[in-house]
């Protein structure tokens, strides 16, 4: 997945909607009123299809999940109500979903993950 380039993006696309948003200096957060939005790399122990990674890590590979963006509210903010109050959360959340890779909304002061939103195959990646 490219992390860095699909936060960029996101970022990109909320300044073009006049959204404030900042990113990190290396680019692997990206926060948006008060959500702090990274990737979680996929957990994939060998590519499918049985061919060993250290012989060729492409051939064989089939349909790999791309890994997740996740959204992680603010502090104190440990409910889907509370993380999305506005339109303009509602708008960021869309900006995210842009992409082929599921969504993980989590809570602002733990890890518990409070919703999963799964992409959808037709949904463009980054670039299209």
């Amino acid at each position: 997945m490219n992390k860095v380039q699909i936060l960029k993006k996101i970022k990109r696309n909320l300044d073009m909607l006049s959204i404030a948003a900042t990113a990190d200096a290396t680019s692997v957060t990206v926060t948006a009123t008060g959500m702090v939005i990274s990737c979680v790399d996929a957990d994939i122990a060998k590519p499918l299809g049985g061919i060993d990674g250290s012989v060729s890590p492409f051939l064989g590979i089939g349909v790999a999940n791309p890994g997740c963006i996740k959204v992680k509210g603010g502090s104190g903010e440990n409910t889907i109500a509370a993380i999305m109050t506005t339109d303009t959360d509602m708008i960021v959340l869309r900006q995210v979903m842009q992409f082929a890779n599921d969504v993980i909304i989590e809570a602002g002061d733990t890890t518990a993950e409070l919703a999963r939103v799964p992409s959808d195959v037709d949904v463009r990646s980054l670039g299209q």
